[in-house]
C-alpha cells in the first residue's frame, strides 16, 4: 500500500490509519495497550481498532521502510468542546524513545494547527505515560474511574494561540 505523507521529519512520517494497517499493528501492539483496550470494554483488540478507524481522526508514525511506531489521534465528541487525544504504542518503543519523542511531537504539531485545546486520559498506573502526556504540554486537571483503574485526566490548550475556559473571560479591549 502506497501511503502519503502528511508531515516527514528525518526518515519517520505521519500518515492517515486505514483499515489496511490494522492487522500489522495489531501483531506490533505493546501488551499495556492491549490491556487497557479490554479494560475499556472492547471484546478484542480487532473490534477496538475498527472501531478507531470509523469513528476518529487516527494516523500512524512510521519509520520509512520499517514497522509502525505508534498510532494517534482524537476523538471528536459532540458533548465536549475539544477532542479527546489518543495514543496507541507498540511493543518495541521502549526500546527507542528518541522515536517515540519525535513522533509524537510530529503529531501534536500537526494537531496544533487545527485544535486550540485537546484533552487526553491515561492509565494512572503507567507513570511513563504520564510523564510523557506533561512533556508534550498536557497537564493533569482530575483524576476519574474507581480505586482499581485510576485514570489521570490531562488537558492541553495549544501555545500557538489565545486560550480561555470562556469566551466572556477575555479581556476587554478598548
Amino acid at each position: 500500500m502506497d501511503e502519503i505523507r502528511i508531515m516527514s521529519r528525518g526518515k519517520y512520517y505521519l500518515t492517515p490509519f486505514y483499515h489496511e494497517h490494522i492487522d500489522e499493528f495489531a501483531e506490533l501492539m505493546s501488551e499495556e495497550n492491549i490491556r487497557e483496550i479490554m479494560l475499556l470494554g472492547h471484546s478484542s483488540v480487532h473490534e477496538a481498532l475498527e472501531k478507531m478507524v470509523n469513528k476518529s481522526e487516527a494516523y500512524l508514525a512510521r519509520e520509512t521502510g520499517g514497522n509502525i511506531i505508534f498510532v494517534g489521534g482524537l476523538w471528536h465528541h459532540d458533548d465536549i468542546d475539544h477532542p479527546q487525544m489518543f495514543a496507541l504504542f507498540t511493543k518495541e518503543i521502549k526500546d527507542n524513545m528518541a522515536v517515540l519523542a519525535r513522533g509524537s511531537k510530529m503529531l501534536i504539531n500537526f494537531f496544533d494547527q487545527t485544535e486550540a485545546k485537546m484533552c487526553m486520559t491515561i492509565l494512572a498506573e503507567h507513570e511513563s505515560m504520564l510523564n510523557w502526556a506533561a512533556w508534550l504540554g498536557f497537564e493533569p486537571v482530575g483524576i476519574i474511574g474507581d480505586d482499581n483503574t485510576p485514570y489521570v485526566e490531562f488537558v492541553r490548550c495549544n501555545p500557538n494561540q489565545k486560550n480561555v475556559s470562556h469566551n466572556t473571560s477575555r479581556p476587554v479591549k478598548h
